[in-house]
């Protein structure tokens, strides 16, 4: 299997909780880059919300 990166900005991600998501946004999305922060945002059925990763 190859290794998640976002799909925008082309980093690596990983298969932990954002920490840069405030608790009145809801839960945190289940990936993040390295640093902690969500994955970039796109726009999604509900407006702008984090990405999903690719695996390249």
């Amino acid at each position: 299997m190859s290794a998640p990166i976002c799909p925008e900005c082309r980093e690596p991600a990983v298969e932990s909780p954002a920490t840069d998501i405030a608790p009145c946004w809801g839960d945190p999305p289940a990936w993040s880059h390295e640093d902690g922060s969500a994955l970039c945002p796109v726009v999604g059925a509900n407006g702008y919300e984090p990405a999903q990763p690719e695996f390249s």
